[in-house]
């Protein structure tokens, strides 16, 4: 997809700011923002059209199980300026694991990067309570797995749900405890006299190019919530995190400190690292975060969710734009590690 940086990218489409869904069926929730995407993108003029709304939509693929078989749940939560095709690689290995799989569009997302000029990280909690609400009334079991900001919900909606019967576990990449960039504390003063921190070519039809000084701010927000319940409130699940030392957006150190804190035996923590960290704590696996194919590269951010394969970022995708890594070359170990975690639970 090619586009000029055309202006209106950056403005609100007026559909896509809040979660203003009134009723309670999943599908529905589906059909209606599939919906609201068809009419504020700009980019549906190709024969591409439902491949974009596709890879942009909430989605739920449910498990066809035999009576008195114990029904299991992950849902799904991308991360900023994301969209729910950031982790579906890892819904279908969940899938194929046994689970049904969901997958929500926070507000603001997938859309126009201007949907986040004004949303508020309240938006994105009322999303993912009803997506809860909803499976804790049709499944036994739920796992929440979350990417980047949607680690940070995940953590978030487990303190503030510490007795939910049906939530077994978290699965988090990369979570923004802390966020590394030193202007973020600064975001909220900034976001009334600088809207955007920086402009880009929209020309990803999976994520946001443009960064909105407001939904910086959003995430250092719900950062100081979280960081605020960790400290008041125990997390009484399990917890699978992962994260990368070379990563310039979140602070590996804060996700490996909070990690430490939880004496959760069943907690698994994978960290991507150059430099050997020797931890006691047997809870916790090293893997090389420089990789030599196809060029040395260091796992950063972006790329964890992503499989060499897949089919928008790998090694044969359709997206070459940016000079980073842009997947994991260590994705399958991701994948084992996570699933070695679900089957201990």
């Amino acid at each position: 997809m090619k586009n000029h940086k055309d202006e209106r990218f950056y403005k609100p489409s007026g559909y896509n700011d809040r979660f203003d869904f009134l009723g309670n069926d999943f599908e529905d929730y589906i059909d209606e923002t599939r919906r609201k995407i068809h009419l504020a993108r700009l980019d549906l003029n190709t024969d591409q059209t439902e491949k974009i709304i596709d890879a942009n939509s909430p989605f739920a693929w449910k498990q066809t199980l035999t009576p008195g078989e114990k029904s299991r749940a992950i849902l799904l939560i991308h991360g900023l300026y994301d969209s729910p095709f950031s982790l579906k690689e890892l819904g279908h290995s969940f899938y194929q694991q046994g689970f049904s799989v969901y997958g929500i569009l926070l507000p603001g997302h997938g859309t126009l990067a201007g949907d986040l000029l004004n949303t508020h990280h309240s938006e994105w909690q009322k999303t993912l309570n009803f997506a809860m609400l909803y499976l804790e009334k049709i499944v036994d079991e739920i796992i929440l797995c979350g990417f980047s900001t949607g680690g940070l919900l995940c953590i978030d909606y487990a303190l503030a749900h510490s007795k939910s019967p049906k939530l077994k576990a978290l699965i988090t990449l990369a979570p923004p405890l802390r966020i590394r960039n030193c202007f973020a504390p600064l975001s909220p003063a900034m976001a009334r006299l600088r809207p955007w921190f920086g402009q880009n070519l929209e020309n990803n039809y999976v994520k946001y190019r443009s960064f909105s000084t407001c939904s910086i701010a959003q995430v250092y927000h719900l950062s100081q919530i979280v960081q605020k319940n960790r400290v008041q409130k125990n997390l009484n699940c399990p917890l699978f995190i992962s994260v990368s030392t070379a990563d310039q957006i979140v602070s590996a150190k804060e996700c490996l400190k909070y990690f430490k804190t939880l004496a959760h035996p069943k907690n698994r923590c994978l960290v991507y690292t150059q430099d050997p960290l020797n931890d006691p704590d047997t809870r916790i696996k090293e893997l090389n975060a420089l990789f030599s194919k196809p060029l040395p590269n260091l796992l950063q951010h972006n790329g964890l969710p992503f499989s060499p394969e897949n089919a928008h970022y790998g090694l044969q995708g359709d997206y070459t734009e940016d000079q980073e890594l842009l997947y994991n070359p260590g994705f399958s170990d991701l994948e084992a590690e996570i699933k070695m975690f679900l089957e201990n639970l």
